[in-house]
């Protein structure tokens, strides 16, 4: 027995070193079929929960909850202000009582609210601070989400005011479509297929899959937040699969939200009448936390590589450092000599098996060091290449180790020569043998 408890032990003991370290120092070119997808999973999982820890994004989303609620009036005027002109106020109505079922009356005190916002402002009686109160309110939700999600992002400017309003507008547009179409389409399935003999027979599964569009629905609107939020480019396949998991996760919370509500019970007893704000503040917060760990997921998934030997790459050797540098610089050398095309640093980093973020850092310095120059790729949705920014033919290891040796500033109030005038002519030789014996080209290596 204590033999079988031991090795439990170390099984786990090990498990977790694998998760903690070892996870990160595989060579992600041998791994293959489900052994890899199970470890990116973990990574992901791994990556997404740290960063929504280091971020602090449970204050974040507490933040845009205060912003939902002060914005959720305007929002919902504007909304059905838009399905109004197309005469279809009440199908988006009904639908959105449909994918918030638990908030049917705060959802009816809204519309009765909106409704009377609406007819006011059609008689020119909502105009003034009325006006500016409801834009502030929006452009606050707008600027708060964003900047949330440049947080995940480490994007540390953010869009444009007319490029915000331009978006927001867009997005305010497609969702009412969007909702709109959900319910269309399940009605125009049991109207036009109602009396079908095909559809009798598959009547269970039809139905199944009927019932299953609001929840396509959820994870098309998050893939959709995913991708059009961030101020950077994000890729499609990471909004989707993110999309998808959070759309789980949320209604997953809302079935535990639904079937839970024995709280109202011990709510009423507190606030009366008003139990159901508390709740509701409760739904909000834990729907902007899911929506985060959504975007953190993303995130994670889109740079998965740039974490790879993430400890090794802070600690590197400055040796090492110097190695990594001239054997990319041989590479791009050596390509544009020979007329080939100019590679991103993925190209560069799986070619010589660096991980990413050296890679990165490395063609960053060459870049400020003007050795090097950044360039767009070949289409517009490519990566940035790398080509000499230089004749090839002056690019020496001396002229490198001399440009490395002395990048930065020696602006100091010191003199070496007269404060220690032995180590620094020490300093000096050990520099000019270093050039005496690198004269050769980079490409020649």
């Amino acid at each position: 027995m204590a033999n079988k408890l031991h090795t439990y032990k170390e099984k786990i003991i090990r498990f977790l070193q694998f998760l903690t370290a070892d996870i990160w120092r595989v060579d992600t070119s041998k791994e293959k079929g489900l052994r890899r997808i199970i470890n990116n999973i973990f990574r992901i999982l791994i990556l997404a929960g740290r960063g929504f820890t280091n971020n602090k994004l449970v204050m974040v989303a507490s933040g845009l909850t205060y912003f939902t609620l002060l914005a959720a009036v305007p929002i919902l005027c504007i909304l059905l202000a838009i399905a109004k002109g197309f005469n279809l106020q009440d199908v988006l109505q009904n639908e959105l009582l449909n994918i918030f079922p638990t908030h049917g009356n705060i959802l009816s005190m809204a519309f009765k609210l909106v409704e009377q916002v609406l007819t006011a402002a059609t008689k020119g009686v909502v105009i003034g601070v009325g006006i500016i109160f409801i834009l502030w309110a929006v452009f606050s939700i707008i600027n708060n989400i964003e900047r949330s999600f440049n947080i995940i992002w480490q994007v540390p400017k953010s869009r444009a005011i007319s490029r915000k309003i331009t978006e927001f507008f867009a997005a305010m547009l497609i969702l009412p479509i969007l909702l709109i179409l959900s319910s269309g389409i399940s009605i125009f399935i049991k109207t036009n297929f109602a009396n079908n003999e095909i559809w009798m027979a598959f009547s269970p599964v039809i139905n199944f899959l009927i019932k299953t569009i609001p929840f396509f629905v959820t994870c098309l609107l998050f893939s959709f937040l995913y991708f059009i939020v961030p101020n950077t480019k994000v890729q499609w396949r990471n909004t989707l699969i993110s999309g998808l998991l959070t759309g789980s996760i949320y209604h997953i919370f809302q079935y535990l939200y639904i079937n839970g509500q024995i709280w109202v019970n011990s709510y009423n007893a507190i606030y009366g009448s008003f139990a159901a704000f508390p709740l509701l503040l409760l739904w909000v917060q834990a729907t902007w936390m899911i929506v985060l760990l959504g975007g953190e997921i993303t995130y994670a998934s889109q740079n998965l590589d740039n974490f790879m030997f993430e400890k090794e790459t802070k600690k590197v050797s400055f040796r090492y450092r110097l190695y990594f540098t001239m054997l990319l610089l041989r590479d791009i050398c050596q390509g544009f000599a020979q007329g080939k095309a100019a590679m991103s640093a993925h190209d560069l980093s799986s070619r010589n098996h660096i991980p990413i973020r050296l890679t990165q850092k490395q063609l960053s310095q060459l870049c400020d060091l003007k050795i090097l120059c950044e360039m767009p790729g070949p289409d517009p949705n490519s990566s940035l290449v790398y080509q000499p920014a230089m004749d090839i033919n002056l690019i020496s290891v001396d002229m490198v180790f001399e440009k490395m040796f002395k990048a930065g500033t020696e602006d100091f109030n010191m003199s070496p020569e007269e404060q220690s005038p032995l180590l620094w002519q020490t300093m000096i030789e050990m520099e000019n043998n270093i050039k005496s014996n690198g004269d050769t080209l980079v490409k020649n290596l």
